[in-house]
């Protein structure tokens, strides 16, 4: 009786060693995110970055917007209207450029 209630000590102990190791573990990869994080500018200081990189996100929300505000069926028309008339004078420029 006495070998098996060592046996089951021993096993609880090399089970909380391990949670001990891997607690460790999670706290030093969460203090390292942590420290990331705080290296990263907010997403106000980020907003121009974003403005300026996603032009395709600010015409998503535009339309989305205008879907709401004036009616999905004249959004439409307006989107082919005026994007197809951007795209061409964007890829004019493009091709007279080069």
């Amino acid at each position: 009786m006495t070998s098996r209630s060592e046996a089951h000590q021993q096993r609880e102990d090399t089970l909380r060693e391990r949670m001990a190791m891997s607690r460790e573990n999670l706290l030093a990869t969460r203090a390292a995110l942590l420290l990331e994080e705080a290296r990263k500018p907010s997403l106000p200081a980020r907003f121009h970055e974003l403005y300026s990189t996603a032009p395709n996100v600010t015409l998503l929300i535009a339309i989305a917007f205008g879907a709401l505000i004036i009616g999905p069926r004249r959004i439409v028309s307006v989107v082919v209207r005026n994007g197809l008339i951007g795209w061409v004078a964007k890829t004019v420029r493009r091709v007279a450029g080069r």
